[in-house]
């Protein structure tokens, strides 16, 4: 009898946790640190779904785990790996009618219409808004302190070879290095370089990266908080905006020589679960939810209400990496594999050259950061500031 009980109570229980487990579930593959989770919360409380949340660090790292059979009902990816997925056939197609939170001919930020307009034109043009629901834009420029650096030295992408006067650091993505270095050399198209464009743009960045420049990565949310630890650090749009929320002496710079303007944008691959994943794309691109995660994630929205909003509450003060404003000269990648693994080659050849490991970290730059401890702690710092900035 005991044992019929302790049966019985085992079977109840494998029952009763597998109610608890079951239901709908949506799986969101996402950057870390990219959503609001009190949206997400809000989202299973209003729908029923659960939403389980895998993260990746790069847009090859998400493009390997679609290719290798993993299911996700919605991933958010960036420009050039979207076209990608669209190409070799990993994603389905967007059914705009499904949207009914966000009109693409209405709310859509007009610049950001502007860039998927560009990015459509001509024979090789690839239509974003075929294939994706932007999540997110942006740009890459320079995050500086206003306190040591000259703003008469702030007269494009060579201000990074100023390593004799500046604290200088890179960002550790061979695509964002040899962006500025083309840039800086006067490559017409940063996408289809000639063989003599990426000489000069290897040999601009053989000059840049000195036993005194830094490589970095996430590290540049403990970096630079007051006080900053670089004078000078290539940076997203959207980290700009959130660190110069935090440290009141930081500005961004973006050459007028080019840039690098990105659209990351929510995608369905084959087999997702359309429905939950339309249900999901409609909760976060709503007004509201677009304008809470905006504030929370700190990169520029894709609506425009919501751009003016926040302009008129206190984002003006960072207008210059929020309502991003495209020149005459910036261009957004596209899909170039060959182009890729050149650059992926030549950013590893110079950083072993300089003394770099193979995470992009000198022995200047390890000390600086007391043998790499203080990145772990820099991710920590950065998200305990991010949720108490938030819950003020």
């Amino acid at each position: 009898m005991k044992k019929y009980l302790i049966t019985m109570t085992l079977v109840l229980t494998i029952v009763f946790l597998t109610s608890c487990s079951s239901g709908p579930t949506l799986s969101l593959y996402n950057w870390g640190e990219y959503i609001d989770d009190a949206l997400v919360e809000a989202f299973e409380e209003e729908s029923g779904i659960k939403v389980k949340q895998i993260a990746f660090d790069s847009n090859e790292v998400a493009i390997t785990q679609i290719k290798a059979g993993n299911q996700y009902d919605l991933v958010i990816p960036s420009d050039y790996a979207i076209e990608q997925l669209a190409e070799e056939d990993l994603i389905d197609p967007i059914d705009w009618s499904k949207i009914e939170a966000f009109d693409k001919d209405v709310d859509l930020a007009t610049g950001l219409t502007s860039v998927l307009n560009t990015l459509a034109e001509g024979n090789d043009g690839f239509d974003l808004l075929s294939y994706a629901v932007p999540y997110f834009w942006g740009n890459v420029g320079i995050l500086y302190d206003t306190t040591v650096v000259d703003e008469n030295d702030l007269t494009g992408w060579d201000v990074l070879n100023l390593s004799d006067t500046y604290e200088v650091a890179f960002y550790n993505s061979s695509r964002d290095a040899f962006m500025s270095a083309m840039f800086a050399t006067n490559t017409a198209d940063i996408n289809n370089p000639s063989d003599t464009e990426l000489d000069l743009s290897y040999q601009w960045l053989d000059n840049a990266l000195t036993e005194n420049t830094y490589v970095i990565t996430d590290d540049i949310f403990d970096a630079m908080l007051d006080p900053a630890r670089y004078n000078l650090a290539v940076s997203f749009s959207g980290d700009a905006n959130f660190l110069m929320m935090e440290n009141e002496n930081l500005s961004f710079y973006v050459p007028e020589e080019g840039t690098n303007v990105w659209v990351d944008g929510f995608v369905m691959p084959k087999g997702a679960q359309s429905d939950y994943a339309y249900e999901f794309i409609n909760f976060m691109m709503s007004y509201d939810s677009s304008l809470q995660n905006t504030d929370w994630v700190a990169y520029t929205s894709p609506r425009q209400d919501v751009i003016d909003a926040l302009l008129l509450d206190g984002y003006d003060a960072y207008e210059a990496s929020f309502d991003v404003k495209i020149n005459e000269n910036d261009q957004v990648y596209r899909y170039n594999e060959d182009l890729k693994l050149e650059i992926d080659d030549s950013w590893q050849q110079i950083l072993a050259n300089k003394g770099y490991d193979e995470e992009g970290i000198g022995t200047t730059t390890i000390i600086a950061i007391a043998l790499g401890v203080s990145i772990v702690l820099g991710t920590t710092i950065y998200s305990v500031i991010k949720k108490k900035r938030k819950t003020v």
